[in-house]
């Protein structure tokens, strides 16, 4: 067996993360401190020791308040349930935490992790100071169960597809096998054990992930069908418990005292205040109601400003996200067009994306691929390593109404559709209320209708719910859509085009596609991998045009001073107040 290298040295995930103030090539997060001076650092001004004490803290309540645009109800890890929260109330074998040089993965619930020579078995040792929030130890048949439980073709987890490559696991999850035949072990109380089918270089990125985190059996079969519904009936492994729930108003987390690491957790409270508007929650912030705040639109020139002068502290990272336009690709949608790749470029180079991220957000970068910038692959950034696919050509048609509308037209031509262009009509799924939301959905409307002189139907619901049961009723041609990486390598992005994966990608299927996606298991070839997923994307969006980028995701992270070592992960938790501390407020 060969040992793998002790944390913090373990595996880098490397997500090289963009300053506020500093060049984008630089792969460091500038930190604005109290004293107006920048510090090079992913969290706010380190006060942390070794002792576990909060240095600095004197008589401030250990508390913090912040804020979310929305609760989830989903409290299910293997359900991949509110991964920020579940981030910081639960733990798995590894944690993401950002750091001076992006975000790496520390050891959590394993001490140490065994890999064979060839790549194939994993071996996990872990804690055994590691307990439940009710006092039991955090065991080796917990994971085993959470894993177990995640295959189950019962269940129907989206997640199982992760661990896909253990032996036995895609069998017993389409019913051609018996969980008897799926390698995954308890060795003892303290051992946890995986074979793979093939040596997979994406495995250990996925230690991260809430659904690979543990499941207590007992607890979990007790709630039956609630699990996951009503949150008074879970346990907890991480940092904090989620003590108090009020829907669409607060949620309390209380430190967990029995957590391994209990007495380097500094706060003894998180409070987390339901804000839909940027509005509302800025004054919060302004009045001290809030402690953290991650600014939108002309916020963040604000903030910026504020920053400089040494009022607040700030942190601007990268984030593995990408929104997106999915057209109706099974049945060409409302009006049947979306089958059409020159209809569905026409569309997507009619968004000018430069415009749109600052007049509608004030904020992101606008996107011409599908990977995020956040995204590294081989210790450097993908997007470093391959060009955005429609780059040049969307140069080529973009402002340009003649253009477009003659693409439009040409793809009209192709399906043998006689319909004027002015009396297309399309339909545009969206959900939210707020006034971002709107204004969104309004700068759609209006460029598709102006650039290609079509007309476009909002279907405008009220939720996520609703979304979802609009979009699996198919009655859209166009929605709102967005990907946020699980784990850090391409292939994530890529494989959620994947025939059969998702349904909130438009039912993409092609053959070509799949097979390229297939030929990467087992390759460990750096080289030959980077230029399979260049042909993955090239073939996604230049060719077949199955999406439309928008924009990729970032943070900007506004804290009060009194805060001290504020961090943030890209595959945890967003806001990582594990070691967060409150002085002098």
């Amino acid at each position: 067996m060969k040992k793998m290298k002790k944390y913090l040295s373990l595996i880098l995930a490397g997500i090289l993360v963009t300053g506020l103030l500093t060049a984008c090539s630089s792969g460091k997060t500038e930190v604005a401190t109290a004293g107006g001076e920048t510090a090079d650092t992913s969290g706010t001004t380190d006060t942390s020791d070794t002792t576990g004490t909060a240095k600095g803290s004197g008589d401030s309540v250990q508390e913090l308040n912040l804020r979310a645009s929305a609760f989830g109800n989903n409290y299910d890890v293997q359900d991949m349930g509110w991964r920020w929260m579940m981030a910081e109330c639960y733990e798995g074998l590894l944690r993401d935490v950002g750091g001076a040089d992006g975000d790496k993965y520390e050891l959590a619930g394993a001490e140490s992790i065994d890999v064979s020579e060839d790549g194939l078995t994993y071996t996990f040792h872990l804690r055994q100071n590691a307990k439940w929030s009710d006092g039991k130890p955090v065991t080796a048949n917990d994971y085993k169960y959470g894993w177990d439980r995640l295959l189950d073709p019962s269940k129907g987890y989206s997640y199982a597809a992760f661990i896909f490559n253990i032996v036995g696991a895609e069998e017993y999850y389409n019913k051609k096998g018996s969980l008897d035949g799926v390698a995954i072990k308890a060795l003892d109380d303290y051992t946890f054990e995986v074979k793979l089918k093939v040596a997979d270089p994406t495995f250990e990125s996925k230690l991260v992930a809430t659904p690979l985190y543990p499941t207590r059996q007992d607890v979990a079969e007790a709630a039956g069908d609630n699990w996951g519904k009503d949150w008074k009936l879970n346990i907890y492994n991480g940092p904090y418990v989620l003590s108090d729930l009020v829907e669409d108003n607060k949620m309390v987390w209380t430190k967990n005292k029995y957590y391994w690491d209990a007495d380097n957790v500094k706060l003894e409270k998180v409070n987390w205040f339901d804000v839909a508007e940027d509005a509302t929650a800025a004054t919060m912030f302004d009045n001290g109601q809030l402690d953290v705040i991650n600014g939108a639109g002309d916020y963040i020139k604000k903030y910026d400003e504020e920053a400089k002068v040494g009022k607040i502290q700030s942190l601007a990272t990268e984030y593995p996200g990408t929104a997106m336009l999915s057209y109706e690709l099974q049945n060409g949608g409302k009006s049947g067009l979306m089958k059409n790749a020159n209809i569905r470029k026409a569309i997507s180079y009619s968004i000018n994306r430069d415009e749109m991220v600052g007049a509608v957000y004030g904020r992101y970068t606008p996107a011409y691929g599908l990977i995020s910038p956040a995204i590294t692959f081989n210790e450097k950034t993908y997007r470093s390593q391959a060009e955005e696919p429609i780059s040049t050509e969307y140069k080529e048609y973009a402002g340009d109404k003649t253009k477009l509308q003659g693409l439009f037209q040409k793809g009209l031509d192709e399906l043998g559709v006689k319909t004027p262009i002015s009396d297309v009509t399309v339909v545009l799924l969206t959900y939210g209320s707020t006034t971002q939301n709107q204004t969104e959905r309004e700068y759609i409307k209006q460029s598709l209708e102006q650039n290609l002189g079509i007309k476009v139907e909002l279907n405008t619901v009220g939720d996520s719910s609703l979304f979802t049961s609009e979009r699996d009723a198919f009655n859209f041609d166009i929605m709102t859509a967005a990907w946020y990486s699980d784990y850090n390598d391409p292939l994530d992005y890529l494989d959620i085009f994947r025939t059969g994966v998702y349904h909130s990608y438009g039912l993409y299927s092609n053959t070509d596609y799949d097979a390229l996606l297939d030929s990467l298991s087992g390759l460990k070839d750096n080289a030959k991998r980077l230029e399979i997923y260049q042909k993955l994307e090239n073939k996604l969006l230049l060719e077949d045009c199955a999406a439309a980028p928008l924009y990729y995701a970032d943070n900007h992270y506004y804290i009060q001073n009194w805060v001290k070592d504020f961090h943030t992960s890209s595959f945890g938790a967003s806001q990582e107040v594990y070691h967060t501390s409150v002085s002098g407020k």
